[in-house]
């Protein structure tokens, strides 16, 4: 499931730099899976938002996809599923 989580600071430089800090220490205290990220300006706050999952929603899906069995007649390996999990990537900003 999605979640949406959205963080507002003053656009001055010290409170880019408070805003900067809270957004970190929400990276990485939740560690979410981050699919969008918008970053925007309305008038002197600056408003940064995230669409994301969390680790515990991600790992349910990576075992039910690590746990699919095949049958009892093994495929060829030109022939077998392959199933790629990607990387956590890191955000610019």
């Amino acid at each position: 499931m999605f979640h949406y989580k959205a963080f507002s600071g003053e656009t001055t430089p010290g409170g880019v730099s408070a805003l900067e800090s809270e957004v970190n220490a929400w990276l990485a205290e939740i560690h979410p899976l981050i699919h969008t990220m918008k970053q925007t300006q309305a008038g002197a706050a600056l408003v940064v938002s995230f669409l994301y999952e969390t680790d515990e929603e991600q790992a349910r899906v990576s075992v039910a996809t690590a746990e699919a069995s095949v049958g009892a007649a093994q495929p060829e390996p030109a022939d077998a599923l392959m199933i790629t999990l990607l990387p956590q990537m890191e955000l610019p900003y």
